[in-house]
């Protein structure tokens, strides 16, 4: 199934209590604690986060980093019970529209370089505290 038709993107408030459960996935040991540390990094004005919603259910989160024509992703996640109907995929356009002429980056672990690699993304390992990948478009 692809939700595609279904989806709509929108910004979505730091205070949604939907939000937790989203981005939970994209958070290495992902404690109740730094869930809400990592949300609360989002307050900076540099910041956003854009979710996908099939009617008031948020399935899917993007957030990002915005400087100087460039644009770091810092998190997306998709619940599993939503993944492999083209959110991610999306949530990734969706960016792409809204600041086109920049670049776009993301650092990401091993389990998503393919899906920024399928999405047009050049990827390139470095070490940091744990295998990352640096990707760029």
């Amino acid at each position: 199934m692809n939700a595609e038709n279904k989806i709509i993107i929108k910004s979505v408030s730091l205070d949604d209590a939907r939000l937790p459960s989203v981005i939970y996935g994209a958070i290495g040991n992902p404690s109740p604690e730094k869930i809400l540390e990592v949300i609360g990094s989002y307050k900076n004005p540099d910041h956003a986060i854009i979710g996908a919603f099939i009617g008031d259910i948020l399935v899917g989160v993007l957030g990002l980093c915005k400087t100087t024509k460039i644009i770091t992703i810092r998190h997306i996640s998709v619940p599993l019970k939503y993944q492999r109907q083209g959110i991610g995929t999306l949530l990734l356009e969706e960016v792409k529209k809204q600041y086109e002429g920049y670049k776009i980056m993301a650092e990401t672990d091993t389990e998503s370089v393919d899906f920024y690699a399928k999405s047009g993304f050049t990827c390139h390992g470095f070490y940091g505290a744990i295998w990352q990948f640096k990707v760029q478009m």
